[in-house]
């Protein structure tokens, strides 16, 4: 999982946001998962490359996923008041892009019936990214700037 986390952060400082976003989330999804109280700092680091994004589409399907992962925060009682105000500007922004009217937005889930993945999932998910990229680099096929 550090190992994830940093790709993301190599991704942000190479100026690839939205690989930076993605990674970011998958690490904050495990550690929303886990209830990790670190959870809401990738949260934060995946909202600040989301926020450099410049395709409107991928920043409303990131936006709602970061939505998503503050509210799961909110009910685990991990959110601090830095993470709300940063919660609230996801929210206007996907409002300012004409997403949906701001109280539709207080209800973030993405996909109705979302479950966690089980720790035996997410490995198992992590083992497949891990041979994805390995295979990418050792074809020439790229790292992060490849998503």
């Amino acid at each position: 999982m550090e190992a994830r986390a940093m790709e993301a952060y190599v991704a942000h400082l190479g100026g690839h946001h939205r690989a930076a976003t993605v990674l970011s989330m998958g690490v904050a999804r495990i550690r929303c998962g886990l209830g990790d109280t670190r959870a809401g700092e990738d949260v934060m680091r995946a909202t600040a490359a989301w926020q450099r994004l410049h395709d409107d589409r991928a920043a409303v399907a990131h936006g709602r996923e970061l939505l998503h992962l503050w509210a799961h925060l909110e009910d685990k009682g991990l959110l601090t008041p830095a993470h709300s105000e940063a919660m609230r500007q996801v929210r206007r922004r996907l409002v300012t892009l004409g997403v949906a009217p701001a109280q539709d937005l207080d209800v973030p889930a993405p996909h109705s019936g979302h479950q966690w993945p089980s720790e035996e999932q997410r490995l198992r998910e992590a083992s497949r990214r891990a041979r994805a990229n390995e295979y990418c680099r050792s074809t020439g096929q790229g790292g992060p700037s490849a998503l």
